[in-house]
């Protein structure tokens, strides 16, 4: 067993994900599973005994809208005196599929992604990661002291 961080990392393949994530992302994550989730694929999905499926998606769909409420406010504050039709307009091109993919390869995250697809065919993969990380992150640095779901 080896400690990083704060935390007891007992296999090696968790101990590799850590350092990893912590050489792209400058932090340690505080909820190794919830990350893990963040970047698998759901071609590459584990079954929990429950039955239920853990992927990314439902972090996906969190971050998704973690990133458009960001975005729109940081457009409101920069664009005061610009009408709703433009805002729209510059949210939709910064939050596009193209965008986070070439922002998530730029940024290392293909290298943390799990999937048994061919990712070049599926190349929005890396932009889902992006979306699903975002909403790990706010479930375990950011969201209110609520519980954060375990089953992921």
């Amino acid at each position: 067993m080896v400690i990083l961080g704060q935390k007891k990392i007992k296999s090696e393949s968790d101990r590799i994900f850590y350092r990893e994530f912590k050489s792209i992302f400058g932090f340690y994550p505080k909820n190794l599973r919830l990350y893990k989730s963040a970047f698998t694929h759901k071609s590459a999905s584990t079954q929990l005994p429950s039955g239920q499926l853990v992927n990314n998606e439902r972090l996906e769909y969190l971050g998704d809208a973690i990133i458009d409420a960001i975005v729109a406010d940081f457009l409101f504050v920069k664009y005061p005196d610009q009408r709703e039709c433009f805002l729209t307009k510059m949210r939709a091109k910064i939050v596009s599929r193209a965008h986070l993919n070439r922002l998530s390869v730029q940024i290392g995250l293909q290298r943390l992604v799990v999937s048994q697809t061919n990712s070049s065919a599926q190349r929005h993969i890396f932009g889902d990661a992006l979306e699903a990380l975002i909403g790990a992150i706010y479930l375990d640095r950011l969201r209110w002291k609520q519980p954060t779901p375990t089953v992921l």
